[in-house]
């Protein structure tokens, strides 16, 4: 019995973690699961948890058993965000500095504060880069030199290449970067890996027509994860009007809370395409 209980709480673990990773993508749908996946997510926000908030975003966002609504998913993830939801203060961020229709510099640089201060590596990541450009948003290295550090503290790979770009372009001084550098002698540089483009294997099957398709392999079910989150939702307390001082309050740190997650990989790659230009980009990243 044991065992089992080990076992199932285990795969949980992992199949929340995994939910949260670059590689699973939301798809627009609009099937019945689809539909009921989006009604369960919509009762759990409106009981008062945080991360069902935000992954409400998530759904609105992509289209997700609902239309489309980036109106909609921004105040879904703002909602999380205000009840210590981490993933809600990034998401909300990459709206607001990504978007158009959206586009306030200031409040997407605050909302990356917040989760930056609760030790979200990539929303510091992205606070150095936006600090560190001239255009972008007013400069500040002080502030750069500060977020930078605190990413590659957490070992990001994406500080760690941003700051060989730094290094690249004559700016990794001691006068300009003073934490940086002390933290650089603690924890020294790696050296900068020469990317080498693989080519992919593709699968292919022909049908009856003669017509060949490729055919991609779905290796995780987006469904389960979906019920994993939301029965972990199920034995916790909701943030929002709470008392409680269990592990799920405000403040949790990105590396304790399950639902800690990260941007779209495509809208993080424009963010900071936005931030630095393409040509810039494609040195470090």
């Amino acid at each position: 019995m044991h065992k089992y209980l080990l076992k199932t709480l285990f795969t949980l673990t992992i199949t929340l973690f995994s939910f949260n990773s670059f590689s699973i993508a939301i798809p627009a749908c609009d099937t019945s699961e689809c539909v009921d996946d989006f009604k369960k997510y919509k009762k759990y926000s409106k009981l008062g948890y945080a991360e069902a908030m935000s992954t409400l975003g998530d759904l609105y966002f992509n289209g997700h058993g609902t239309d489309k609504n980036i109106k909609k998913a921004l105040k879904s993830y703002k909602k999380g965000a205000k009840y210590g939801s981490l993933k809600g203060q990034f998401r909300a961020a990459t709206i607001y500095l990504n978007n158009e229709e959206f586009r306030d510099i200031d409040k997407g640089v605050n909302y990356l504060e917040k989760a930056a201060r609760a030790q979200h590596a990539q929303a510091a990541f992205l606070l150095g880069v936006i600090f560190y450009k001239e255009d972008f948003h007013e400069r500040d290295l002080e502030a750069s030199d500060k977020w930078l550090t605190k990413a590659y503290l957490a070992k990001s790979k994406k500080a760690a290449d941003f700051i060989h770009f730094i290094d690249e372009s004559n700016n990794l001084t001691s006068d300009k970067y003073p934490k940086l550098t002390k933290a650089l002698i603690n924890k020294p540089l790696p050296k900068k890996v020469v990317k080498v483009a693989k080519k992919k294997k593709k699968q292919a099957v022909e049908h009856s027509n003669g017509v060949k398709m490729e055919v991609i392999t779905i290796t995780a079910n987006l469904h389960d994860m979906f019920t994993a989150q939301i029965a972990s939702l199920k034995n916790s307390y909701p943030q929002q009007g709470a008392t409680n001082t269990g592990s799920r309050i405000i403040g949790n740190t990105c590396e304790r809370n399950l639902s800690c997650s990260v941007a779209n990989k495509g809208d993080f790659n424009r963010l900071l395409s936005n931030i630095m230009g393409d040509s810039a980009v494609a040195k470090f990243y």
